[in-house]
C-alpha cells in the first residue's frame, strides 16, 4: 500500500510539471511571436526582454549562416544587390533634384520649412511577427511618445503613427495596415489619391483612367516636404472602364529595417 501511494504521488508530480512545462511554453511563443502587441503594458514590460534577445540570437544565427554559404551564392546575391542599388540610386537622384528644387521655391517664396527633431527606436517585433501591419518599438512614455506620432524609416520615408504607448515600448500602426486609408498625393501631376493598405508594405489605390500612373511615380504626403509614402508599381486597367487599379509598394522594405525614427 505504500509503495502503491508513492507511485500514485509520483505520477501526479510528473503530471504537474508536463502541465507546468506545457503552459509555460505556449506564454514563451505567445511572448516570442509577439501576439501579446495589442494587450496592455503589463505585457509588452514582460515580453519586452524576451524580444530583445531573440532578436540578438536571430542576428548570430543569420550571422552564422552567413559564414558557411558557399562563394557562389554570395556573389550572385551580392550582384543582385547592386543592381537594386544601382535602380535605388537613380530613383533618389531624380528624388533629390526634384528635392532641391523645391526647396529652393519654398525659399524663395519665403516658406522655409520648419526642422522636426526625431527620436530613435529599435524595431522588437515586426509585422510577420504580429499581428497585421504593426511594429513593437523598444521606446515608450519614458522618451515622451505620444499616441499620433508619425513613424519614419528615415525622415522623407512615413511608416505609420504610434498606436499605443506604453512605459518602455510602443505599437506603430503601418499606413499599409489592410483596409487603412491614407490621403497621398502624385508628384508631377499634384492629384489628391486616397490609398488604400494591403499588408506587408503594400497599397493599392483606384484613379481616372487618364491620370499618368507610370511605374516608379513617386506618391507622397500633401506639406512642404516630400514626404515619399509609396511608389507606384504596377497598373491593372481595362480600356472599357473610366478607372484603373494601381498598385504599390513602400520605398522601405519593412522586414529589412532594424531602426525607425518618431517624429517629435
Amino acid at each position: 500500500m505504500k509503495y502503491q501511494f508513492r507511485d500514485k504521488k509520483g505520477i501526479e508530480k510528473k503530471k504537474r510539471f508536463i502541465k507546468i512545462a506545457i503552459i509555460s511554453s505556449i506564454i514563451f511563443l505567445i511572448f516570442i511571436t509577439g501576439l501579446v502587441s495589442f494587450s496592455g503594458g503589463f505585457f509588452n514590460f514582460l515580453g519586452r526582454p524576451l524580444w530583445k534577445i531573440r532578436n540578438a540570437t536571430s542576428n548570430e544565427i543569420s550571422s552564422s549562416a552567413y559564414l558557411i554559404r558557399t562563394k557562389k551564392s554570395v556573389f550572385a546575391e551580392n550582384e543582385e544587390l547592386n543592381r537594386r542599388l544601382t535602380e535605388q540610386n537613380l530613383a533618389m537622384t531624380d528624388y533629390q533634384i526634384l528635392k532641391k528644387d523645391n526647396e529652393e521655391l519654398k525659399s524663395l517664396l519665403g516658406r522655409v520649412t520648419v526642422k522636426n527633431s526625431f527620436t530613435l527606436a529599435n524595431i522588437l517585433v515586426k509585422p510577420n511577427q504580429s499581428p497585421y501591419d504593426t511594429l513593437i518599438i523598444d521606446v515608450g512614455s519614458d522618451v515622451g511618445l505620444k499616441e499620433g506620432d508619425k513613424v519614419f524609416a528615415d525622415e522623407q520615408i512615413p511608416l505609420g503613427y504610434i498606436s499605443n504607448v506604453y512605459d518602455h515600448t510602443s505599437l506603430v500602426s503601418l499606413y499599409s495596415n489592410p483596409g487603412e486609408t491614407t490621403e497621398a498625393m502624385i508628384i508631377g501631376s499634384n492629384a489628391t489619391v486616397e490609398l488604400v493598405g494591403r499588408g506587408g508594405g503594400n497599397f493599392e489605390m483606384t484613379v481616372p483612367i487618364d491620370l499618368d500612373s507610370s511605374k516608379g511615380t513617386m506618391v507622397v504626403f500633401p506639406g512642404l516636404t516630400s514626404e515619399v509614402v509609396a511608389i507606384m508599381d504596377e497598373v491593372i486597367s481595362n480600356p472599357t472602364d473610366p478607372v484603373k487599379k494601381v498598385l504599390l509598394r513602400s520605398p522601405a522594405n519593412i522586414q529589412q529595417l532594424k531602426w525607425v525614427q518618431i517624429q517629435r
